[in-house]
Parts: structure tokens; sequence; C-alpha cells
């Protein structure tokens, strides 16, 4: 395969940072197309836990360039602290990462902008505050600001000072909060004067390289698309596959697969329906063991059984090839696992969730329960090797989704993968 791309096919948090890492070893590229610093991809160097927020996992690749794409939102700050976080492991980052030229800058006025809105929502959304909606929002509304602006300081200083005169013309940030802004501002020239040499046209390196190997990254999960996701309780991007044109300039017919990222069960961060959610001693459990706190953010994600009907809805909307299952081994201890096959709301059951996904706090989950397996799985390195019971979820979950499981995760750690090719 030439040409693959990694997408998050639940609510986000499904470790498509592990996958990404496994998948990029002998690629030229991996570029990331979508969000910023609201993703947390955690990876394990040498049992060295990494959180990387906006670079591509890739990074940790010795031979990978990393692309950031023209549809993400960039933080200067952030990014300077993920590069300085890569030279402390010894990773080299000159000439091997690239942000596009056209990405939009996070600035902290927009962060302050975000962290307001969401206080005066009362947190109904759960957004991360890092900036990243009145970026886009600016982005759409033709008054961002683009990487290529910080390669001339007079023109980003323009920009940033009438961006400033506007936030607060609009009412959009606090009188009291003006000093600690400007500080923030500083901080912010000086790190957006540290990246300038990582800015550059990624779309040539895109176009130059269709031969080679590239692998595309995206973040948060296709139940947060902005267009297909449980909106308004979304991200401010397209997360979902069809992101990826837009975010790189790199055509659908161009892409080889196209892996969807699955828990063997479900979790969500922040507000929105959840229909499978559990709020007993095994969604506890399930939090427990998979030590599901966002790594972004520290917050806790909601756990929840395995949902086949979001499942089927983001295979279609992806056109996933094949599927990577993920925290296998977190289901290790559970007598029962069950699966959602279907909702009934109105007394009705449906498999189709674009009918319901605008009223799924209405509806009640249908289950099939299986034995689970109760034994460690984190030694198995074939399929071979899994209790029975474990193959017959695995085999049941793909049959039913209809594309292949070809990675399955039964540890944390970096070697705790098995191919199922």
């Amino acid at each position: 395969m030439k040409i693959q791309a990694i997408v998050g096919g639940q609510w986000g948090d499904e470790g498509k940072g592990k996958i990404v890492d496994l998948l990029s070893e002998g690629v030229s590229i991996v570029a990331r197309y979508q969000g910023g610093a609201n993703a947390g991809h955690t990876i394990y160097k040498n049992d060295v836990k990494i959180v990387l927020h906006q670079i591509p996992t890739g990074a940790l690749r010795a031979e990978c360039t990393c692309i950031l794409g023209k549809g993400m939102v960039i933080d200067p700050i952030g990014i300077l602290e993920e590069i300085n976080l890569l030279k402390s492991l010894d990773v080299s980052v000159e000439n091997r990462i690239f942000i596009d030229n056209y990405a939009h800058i996070v600035t902290p006025i927009h962060k302050l902008i975000d962290k307001i809105n969401e206080e005066k929502s009362g947190n109904e959304i759960g957004t991360t505050c890092k900036g990243i909606g009145p970026t886009y929002t600016d982005k759409y509304q033709r008054i961002g600001i683009r990487a290529i602006d910080i390669l001339s300081f007079d023109k980003l200083k323009k920009k940033i000072e009438k961006r400033f005169k506007k936030a607060i013309s609009n009412n959009e940030i606090n009188q009291s909060d003006i000093p600690q802004l400007k500080e923030e501002i500083e901080e912010f020239y000086n790190a957006a004067n540290a990246i300038a040499i990582f800015i550059d046209d990624t779309f040539i390196m895109l176009q130059n390289n269709l031969t080679n190997k590239i692998l595309i990254e995206g973040a948060q999960g296709t139940m947060l698309d902005i267009d297909h996701g449980t909106f308004p309780y979304v991200t401010s991007s397209n997360c979902s596959s069809g992101g990826i044109s837009t975010g790189l300039g790199l055509p659908g017919n161009k892409l080889d697969s196209i892996i969807g990222i699955f828990k063997a069960y479900t979790t969500r961060v922040g507000g929105g329906p959840f229909p499978t959610e559990l709020f007993d001693e095994d969604g506890k459990k399930m939090g427990e063991i998979g030590k599901e706190f966002g790594a972004t953010t520290g917050r806790p994600r909601r756990c929840g059984w395995f949902d086949m009907v979001a499942a089927k809805y983001s295979m279609q909307i992806n056109g996933l090839t094949g599927i990577a299952l993920t925290k296998l081994d977190v289901l290790d201890s559970f007598k029962t696992i069950k699966v959602c096959t279907s909702y009934e709301i109105n007394n009705k059951q449906t498999s189709h969730m674009s009918g319901t996904i605008n009223c799924l706090e209405d509806i009640k989950p249908i289950y099939k329960t299986f034995p689970g397996w109760e034994t460690p799985i984190v030694n198995a390195t074939t399929f071979a090797d899994l209790p029975k019971n474990a193959q017959n979820y695995i085999i049941y979950l793909s049959d039913l989704i209809g594309v292949p499981i070809e990675i399955i995760s039964v540890g944390p750690k970096r070697n705790q993968i098995i191919i199922n090719q």
C-alpha cells in the first residue's frame, strides 16, 4: 500500500497514536490533515510515555517527514513545546517537520475567546478551550491568521493587533483579561518566530512523493465530525476521511487504504449523547483498567459497550478498507461483554444512525451478550493465541461492520500488537 489513511472510528481517543506509530515504519511522509492541539496521541518509546498534540506521531521514526496540513489550526506555543520535547528525547526535528504555509494559526486571543464561550455555555459542549473553534471561525469569516503570516513579523503584528481590537469591540473578551492576554501575546510572538523555520509548501512535498509510502493521520473521531457527528457536540473540522482532500490537497482517489481505529468498547470525552454509556460498575471498571483520561485535558472519559450502529455508520462515511481494534485487553476480566446491535426509538428498532443522530439521547440500545474470556491476553502475538471467546468477539465485530479487523492491540506497549492478515 502506497498511501494509507488512519481515521478515528468512534468519538476519538481510540488509540490512533500507537497505530500510526506502528504503520509509520518504512514510510516517507506522515501527514495530518485537520484539528489542532485539541487532540492528544499517546505513544511509548522505550517504556517512556510520549503525548503529542499537533506533530504527527511519525516523528519518532527517524526516516519520516512529518507534515502538518493546511486543514489544521496550529498553536505555535504548543508546537514549540512538542519540538523541545522531541529534542529532549534525542529525536531529530530539523528538515523533518513541516507546517503548511496556509494552515491557520491559534493565538492567545482565540484561546481566551474559547474559554469565555465555554464558560458562558456552562461547559455544555465540553471543548478543550485550546482555541480551536474560534480559529476555525476566523478562517471561515476570512479574517484568520495563517502560517505564512508568521514569516513577516510586521504583517503578523498588524493582524494580531487588528484581531485584538475586534475582540474588544465585539465584547469577545473581558477588560480584566487584557493585561494577562498582552503577556501571552508576547510569548506567542517568541514561539511564532521560533517555528518559522518549519513553515513551507507541503502541497508540493506530497505531490512529489506520491510514488512513495505516505501515511495520513487524522485526529478526534468520526462521531465528532462537524458535518457527520453528533452536532452540536462535535469538533470544528472534518475528522472523517473526507477531510483529507481539503486538509492536504490530496484527492480521495489517491488513497490505497483507509484504516478505521476502534476501541473494543466505546468512550467519549465532554458533553453530548452517548447511547451505550455505562453508569454502573462495568463502566467504572472499564475506565479504571483502561486508564481512560483525556490525553489533552486529563478529563475522565465516559465508558460504554461497543456501539455497532455507530461503527457501521463510521465505516460507510469513511469508506474503510480495514480496522485496527485497540484496548482489547481492557475486557480481559469481564464475565460477559455486550455489543449494541440496534437502537430502539418510539417503540421501533433501527440499525441506521443517520436517522437518529439528532435524537440519540432518546434511544434505547439493544444489546447482544457474549461470554468473556476472563484471562490476560497481553502476551498474545497471533490471532490463534487469543482465547476462543476473544476470537469470536473479534470475528463478530468484523462480520457485522463488514470490514476485516487487520490489527489488534492487546496491551499499551509498542510491541503488544497482533497483525491479523
